[in-house]
């Protein structure tokens, strides 16, 4: 059975300003279901702000049907922006690195809550206004107290790892070392515990995606850490491409 496990909505993505996604809740929710899948995450840029409306959702769908949705799973996630607070403070080109985590079970919730609201309430960045950071500190002193209770996996080609991957890539094409990248992964799997960390692969034809894929394939057997494969929706059907274009391309002069 299939869980799409990175999707972004209307509801939390489109935040201060940002244009992102054209999905709604009720139609991640609906449209899943209509393709057999077992459930879907929530996980949208910096926010959980979704997560009510997604559960209210939920409950307004299982009390017209009980017997359709009664073995539909809703996770609740959140695509933090994963940072080292150092090197933030001395990067001007502000690099706030994707990470997904999603939660297991009200605990794991309750972690990812604590993470949000540090992230909103002590690191914003009110004087750029760009993003919310997640610093390494927060979510090893968070996540590590009770591990278990979360699944991350490393996100997008915004993510840490693909860079590490496409720098050592860049490097030395033919035998790219990933030396750095692996101490990275290994340190995340010790984080969330080993089974609940995953190397997210994404079915894109962009080049520098097929060599991250390649790269956590060879790194899932070689670390013994599992891999995932997302599409990162951001619209729900090929038909609405267009329309997601139309839409993000509506906040400037293009």
């Amino acid at each position: 059975m299939f869980v799409g496990l990175h999707n972004h909505d209307d509801n939390g993505s489109n935040i201060r300003g940002f244009l992102d996604s054209i999905n709604t809740v009720k139609g991640l929710i609906t449209y899943t279901k209509e393709l057999g899948h077992a459930g879907v995450a929530i996980t949208d840029h910096d926010s959980i702000a979704a997560h009510v409306a997604a559960l209210t959702q939920m409950d307004e769908l299982r009390q017209k049907d009980p017997e359709k949705w009664k073995d539909y799973k809703l996770i609740l996630g959140n695509e933090i922006y994963l940072c080292n607070k150092k090197s933030i403070e001395e990067d001007k080109e502000y690099n706030f690195y994707h990470f997904i985590l999603l939660a297991k079970d009200a605990i794991g919730h309750k972690q990812i809550r604590e993470l949000s609201t540090r992230a909103w309430i002590d690191n914003s960045f009110t004087w750029v206004n760009i993003r919310t950071p997640t610093y390494y500190d927060d979510l090893f002193e968070v996540v590590e107290a009770n591990r278990g209770h979360l699944v991350a996996s490393t996100g997008c080609l915004g993510g840490f790892a693909p860079k590490l991957i496409l720098q050592a890539y860049k490097e030395n094409p033919s035998q790219p070392d990933y030396h750095k990248v692996r101490k990275w992964l290994s340190r995340m799997d010790q984080c969330f515990g080993h089974g609940n960390f995953f190397l997210e692969l994404q079915p894109s034809i962009q080049e520098e995606q097929k060599i991250v894929n390649q790269a956590y394939i060879e790194l899932s057997k070689e670390l013994d850490i599992p891999y995932v494969i997302t599409t990162d929706a951001h619209y729900l059907k090929k038909e609405d491409r267009p329309i997601h274009e139309a839409f993000l391309k509506s906040n400037d002069d293009s």
